[in-house]
């Protein structure tokens, strides 16, 4: 659906076109696009004059001469088109405004979702549907931030608030997700959780955005243009709306989609994060150093402990899981098979597009299943070799990180019969933000004794 700045665009594309121009005849081809009376809307038009096109939000209204306003809502697939002679009626023609010097102004619309309603200058903005909507994002200021706030302050979640008119007028699904992104919040946190630095961002980025959309003449996305043979350039612009599964521009993290009371989300778990599940504690570090240690010692303190080792062996051994893998390196794959297992990590080592695919499609899979027991149990420990290479730290309110010396690294390799070259070549990537203040770093250079007192002081 077209959005505020599509709709300006139309608005300024239409008005230069129609303005001082006068209706000779009005021809209606489906009876519910006119919600006012159908037979006045014909009639009281003929003779009309355009005198501008003004819009609110995602509506346009013609003003016309002897105050009548037609109310206008594009809706799903609206398109104006204006032309010089008479216009040949298409099949998706839903209303043709024919002017006094031949030229004409054509509605169409494929889904037959727009609307229109007569109204008059003097009643128009008291009609119900105009009546309730809420702030332009372009003219949000200091004075109504307060309404803002107070509106913002309910059990709905952050994108289903952006997408209420009552609040926002004119901002649709693609501006609701860069809004959210920008704000750096998650589109599922409620709006009374929302804090006055947050909401106060939401009400900058929210202008901010807008405002660009209008200039790049909106966005083209699907089947909206604006004009016949015009596009927008905004969807340049867009950050987060449309790049599921792309990297996002701030910490590399694959973007997420999900739906939200059935509209689509795109967000970025790492940059949006949602507190509500963080609240596990992560361990990991690089092959060999000790993370499966550390994971028994906190089953003896009563935490619930997963091995993502483990939990990415029972994915690759679902067959249809096994087969993608085995689409991806072009090479049998078989988890319950060591020779073939080592076959496709030396595919790994040796190609690194094919390995970024499988840890594209996995890595997703893995976080599902993490996140079902995060949400199902308060306690819960999980070693993850690769967290910051899948970025989960959102899952995680600590992260314990192991360094352990290349030395003892061979030792622990070589003591669980593991081929050392191969084990330290498919984690030669391991690497981590050392400015993350949720991450703690241990040595594991001496006994386990020492290690279990270094996990106490982390878990106390």
């Amino acid at each position: 659906m077209p959005e505020m700045p599509e709709v300006e665009t139309v608005r300024s594309i239409i008005e230069p076109l129609v303005k001082g121009k006068t209706i000779d005849r009005v021809e209606v081809y489906f009876n519910r696009l006119v919600l006012s009376d159908l037979k006045e809307f014909t009639t009281k038009l003929k003779g009309q004059t355009i005198e501008e096109i003004d819009r609110y939000g995602k509506y346009l209204f013609f003003m016309f001469t002897n105050d009548l306003v037609l109310i206008n809502h594009l809706r799903m697939e609206g398109k104006w088109r204006y032309c010089t002679k008479n216009y040949e009626r298409n099949k998706f023609t839903t209303a043709l405004f024919y002017f006094t010097d031949g030229s004409s102004l054509a509605f169409d619309d494929t889904r037959k979702f727009g609307i229109m309603y007569l109204s008059t200058v003097q009643e128009y903005k008291n009609l119900e549907m105009i009546s309730k909507l809420g702030i332009e994002p372009t003219k949000i200021n200091d004075e109504n931030i307060k309404t803002i706030k107070e509106k913002l302050h309910s059990n709905k979640c952050l994108k289903d608030l952006l997408l209420d008119q009552t609040i926002f007028c004119g901002i649709g699904n693609i501006y609701a997700d860069e809004i959210a992104f920008a704000s750096k919040i998650s589109p599922l946190k409620k709006g009374k959780d929302l804090t006055d630095e947050e909401i106060k961002n939401i009400c900058i980025n929210a202008k901010d955005i807008i405002n660009m959309a209008i200039r790049c003449g909106g966005s083209t996305i699907h089947s909206f243009h604006p004009s016949e043979g015009v596009d927008g350039r905004m969807q340049v612009n867009l950050k987060c709306y449309g790049h599921e599964g792309d990297k996002c521009p701030n910490c590399s993290t694959y973007f997420h989609k999900i739906f939200v009371n059935g509209r689509g989300t795109t967000y970025c778990p790492n940059c949006q994060i949602d507190k509500s599940i963080k609240k596990a504690i992560g361990i990991t570090g690089p092959i060999g150093s000790g993370k499966s240690e550390v994971l028994k010692y906190l089953a003896t303190k009563g935490y619930l402990t997963i091995s993502s080792d483990e939990e990415i062996h029972k994915l690759y051994s679902n067959p249809e899981i096994a087969n993608k893998i085995h689409n991806i390196l072009k090479a049998p794959f078989d988890i319950n098979n060591k020779n073939i297992t080592q076959n496709a990590k030396r595919i790994m080592i040796e190609n690194p597009v094919k390995k970024e695919q499988v840890e594209k499609f996995i890595y997703p899979k893995l976080e599902d299943v993490l996140i079902n027991y995060i949400k199902s149990n308060d306690n819960v420990a999980i070693e993850v070799p690769l967290l910051f290479k899948a970025h989960y730290e959102f899952l995680f309110k600590k992260i314990i990180v192991l360094e352990v010396s290349s030395e003892k690294q061979i030792t622990n390799l070589e003591s669980r019969n593991d081929n050392v070259q191969l084990a330290k070549g498919i984690n030669k990537d391991y690497s981590y933000d050392k400015n993350n203040k949720d991450i703690v770093v241990i040595y594991n250079d001496s006994t386990l004794d020492d290690l279990y007192k270094k996990i106490d002081k982390v878990i106390d």
